[in-house]
């Protein structure tokens, strides 16, 4: 038997050790970030569902017992947008992260609010996100 290698199949097989190399950047980054955005994105997807404890829970537990009633209702503004629109939904994409100190990190996103007629983007916005027991939770 020839077991002789084409060009063709070093490319192949180049290319195979590519994709997989590139496809494990992916998931990496993928799980580095997608904590911060899964939490953003809980938060958002309260304030929607006009969900005061999961809006709540979202946050430290030194910073749960500030997060009143009030505050939750301005939160809320930031989705009404649309005056005569109750249908509402929030959409976060990842944009950047910045560490601030050891434990604490500022990540910006791009939140776009829309409904079934038309929508509005609200670029660059920022929260503080930190860790608390292995979990990643908003800082006031």
């Amino acid at each position: 038997m020839n077991k002789k290698l084409t060009f063709g199949k070093i490319l192949g097989i180049i290319f195979c050790i590519l994709a997989a190399a590139g496809t494990v950047v992916l998931l990496c980054m993928n799980i580095y970030f997608g904590g911060q955005m899964k939490l953003i994105d809980k938060c958002f997807t309260a304030i929607e569902r006009d969900d005061y404890d999961s809006f709540k829970s979202c946050f430290s537990a030194d910073d749960r017992e500030s997060i009143t009633e009030e505050y939750f209702s301005l939160s809320e503004e930031i989705l009404s947008v649309f005056q005569d629109n109750e249908d509402n939904k929030a959409e976060v994409k990842f944009v950047s992260r910045e560490k601030s100190d050891e434990n604490l990190y500022f990540v910006t996103f791009n939140l776009t609010v829309y409904n079934d007629n038309e929508h509005q983007e609200i670029e660059n916005s920022s929260l503080a996100l930190a860790r608390e027991k292995g979990k990643w939770v908003l800082v006031l």
